[in-house]
């Protein structure tokens, strides 16, 4: 799952296990830039990560449509406006 991926990432670097986004992607074993388009999933709302978890999410929303937006609100209201939920 992307977005536990992702809050790992955030994890290690607010405890300073790693000091850069290349170091939290070295931890991953992932590239850099991918790091940077995940870190954003790491602050999705908990009722939007349950329905992925579900797989109710809305058809439209995949881990790479959301990996592609450069667009997420960090507001929880916001994100579901945004990303289509009721």
């Amino acid at each position: 799952e992307e977005s536990g991926r992702a809050r790992r990432c955030f994890g290690a670097l607010l405890s300073g296990r790693a000091a850069s986004v290349e170091a939290a992607a070295a931890l991953e074993g992932i590239d850099k830039s991918y790091v940077s388009r995940l870190l954003p999933l790491a602050f999705l709302s908990p009722d939007i990560v349950q329905a992925i978890v579900r797989g109710s999410q809305p058809a439209h929303m995949t881990a790479k449509a959301l990996i592609q937006r450069i667009d997420l609100p960090l507001d929880w209201r916001a994100q579901r406006q945004t990303l289509g939920f009721p």
